[in-house]
């Protein structure tokens, strides 16, 4: 049963390339039977969401008002997002092999004092927007060895690893707001077809700038506490300079890959990533010497061992539909269209619904597709969404460092053994109030 997730992986990537809706319904239908058959395999939280959006499945089977069509778009919907993920999920399988990145400190520590928050805010980001989740553990682990080289007071190595775990928190953040492989903006250009990456992009650098200016002063003084008695430098060793630099030049282009793909097809930036990155998996793998049972192995794996992160996606996704279909908001549209304040206070409102959610335990990926599912009607009468668009997205990327439950912040305090609470409140709850309004205005100029 485990090769279920790699078909639906395929089938949807064919759907993208295709455009035949029927593929896309065969990979949700996968999607359903692999998550039946290793339900207990599951994590508690996707379990409980998973409840969740069975019960109201069922409410709204019985309501009579359940129509085929809205069904395959329902189970298109949870495709797509599961191999959004799972797609952008197989960059692990290069990233173990890239043994350079332990290097990452000291490289990042031997740059100009004053830059050190801009420098490692830009790495993070950039590491995280390939990788996810998984630059929290790359960073955490590797700053680890790099203290343990180094002669650190008690006051060095806590207030130093603070401010690289707050940095790395905040680089996670940017991919929201930048990134052509963020969750957010695959989700708000699906549901709303009007809206782009390239459209977005602006407001997202606006934002993202605002982040580091607000964050540059007191994080940077923390990060200098490490070069204060950092390891003996290593200049002498080109290994880990060179591999950055191929790293580096490795992104670029398939930055400009996707870019090139999105311009010339039906593609969006988004949908350009999930068919070149594991393109590019499958080709480097081979490249490297791997054969091609051993490379369906590994994808697999890799794949299964994403199964609570995809059935979050898939299933979120499904609650969105759901939730659409049981309460239709499009009798709205005319009072919002000819009130444009409305719109600014329902981005507002939107985005500060997404950061409360958050600190109630529920993850910013489930109310961002109820909230974008929601949008999605009333776009379809005509109403220009683009105000609370914005919103939402700088409410998804503040959520994400307020969320004591999210993942991130789950990694940083088991690597700092802090309570959660610590993290998103005590070290990011400033932060946040003091960028907060200056994110919920930025959607004005929308």
């Amino acid at each position: 049963m485990t090769t279920l997730l790699p078909l639906a992986l395929a089938f949807e990537l064919l759907a993208l390339l295709t455009r035949w809706q029927p593929l896309s319904v065969a990979s949700g239908s996968m999607l359903m039977l692999f998550f039946l058959w290793h339900w207990r395999s599951l994590m508690p939280y996707p379990r409980r969401l998973g409840l969740v959006t069975l019960a109201l499945l069922g409410y709204w089977l019985a309501s009579g008002a359940a129509e085929p069509a809205q069904a395959a778009r329902m189970l298109s919907s949870a495709a797509y997002y599961a191999a959004f993920i799972g797609a952008l999920g197989l960059m692990h399988c290069l990233v173990r092999r890239l043994h350079q990145l332990s290097e990452l400190h000291r490289l990042l520590l031997s740059g100009p004092r004053a830059w050190l928050y801009p420098a490692y805010l830009a790495s993070t980001f950039a590491i995280s927007s390939i990788i996810s989740f998984g630059m929290i553990n790359l960073v955490c682990g590797s700053l680890d060895r790099h203290l343990n080289r180094g002669h650190y007071s008690d006051t060095q190595r806590r207030e130093g690893q603070r401010g690289v775990m707050v940095v790395a928190l905040r680089g996670f953040a940017l991919v929201p707001l930048l990134a052509p492989t963020s969750v957010a903006v695959a989700i708000l250009t699906r549901e709303l077809p009007g809206l782009s990456w390239s459209m977005l992009l602006p407001y997202g650098a606006l934002g993202g700038l605002c982040l580091l200016l607000v964050g540059w002063p007191a994080e940077n003084r923390r990060l200098q506490q490490l070069c204060d008695r950092s390891p003996p430098d290593h200049s002498d060793d080109p290994a880990a300079p060179t591999g950055f630099g191929g790293l580096l030049v490795g992104s670029l282009i398939g930055i400009l890959l996707i870019a090139v793909l999105a311009a010339t097809t039906w593609l969006s930036a988004t949908q350009a990533a999930m068919l070149l990155v594991p393109l590019a998996v499958v080709l480097i793998l081979l490249w490297q010497g791997a054969g091609l049972r051993q490379v369906a192995r590994e994808v697999s794996d890799t794949l299964v061992g994403m199964r609570n992160e995809t059935f979050i996606f898939a299933s979120s996704a499904l609650l969105a539909g759901l939730v659409a279909a049981l309460l239709p908001v499009h009798h709205l549209a005319a009072h919002l269209g000819a009130t444009p304040l409305a719109l600014f206070g329902l981005g507002s409102l939107g985005a500060l619904g997404v950061m409360l959610l958050a600190l109630l335990g529920v993850a910013p990926i489930i109310s961002l597709n109820l909230c974008a599912a929601l949008l999605a009607q009333l776009a379809s009468q005509g109403v220009d969404v683009m105000q609370p668009a914005v919103a939402l997205l700088f409410g998804f990327s503040l959520a994400m460092l307020l969320s004591p439950y999210g993942p991130s912040a789950l990694l940083l305090a088991r690597h700092a053994q802090l309570s959660p609470w610590r993290i998103a409140f005590g070290w990011n709850g400033r932060f946040v109030l003091g960028v907060l309004g200056p994110l919920l205005l930025l959607p004005l100029l929308a």
